[in-house]
C-alpha cells in the first residue's frame, strides 16, 4: 500500500478555467497539464477547515462561479 497527502482529481473537462476560478477565490491547488493529464488537479490535502473550504470553493468553480 502507498500513501500520500494528496489527490488526484480528474474533473472530466479541462482543468484550466476550474483552476483559475480558484485561484479568484484564493484557493491554491496545481494543474498538472504537463504531466499529460489535462483534465486533472492535484489537491493537497489539509486541515478540516482547509478541506471544507476547498469543497466549498470546488463547488463554485465546477458550477462557472469563482
Amino acid at each position: 500500500a502507498s500513501a500520500g497527502n494528496f489527490v488526484f482529481a480528474d474533473l472530466g473537462r479541462p482543468a484550466a478555467e476550474v483552476n483559475d476560478a480558484l485561484l479568484r477565490q484564493g484557493v491554491i491547488v496545481r494543474p498538472v497539464a504537463n504531466y499529460g493529464l489535462p483534465n486533472h488537479l492535484r489537491i493537497t490535502t489539509g486541515t478540516s477547515a482547509q478541506n471544507e473550504r476547498l469543497l466549498a470553493a470546488m463547488t463554485s468553480a465546477l458550477a462557472g462561479g469563482s
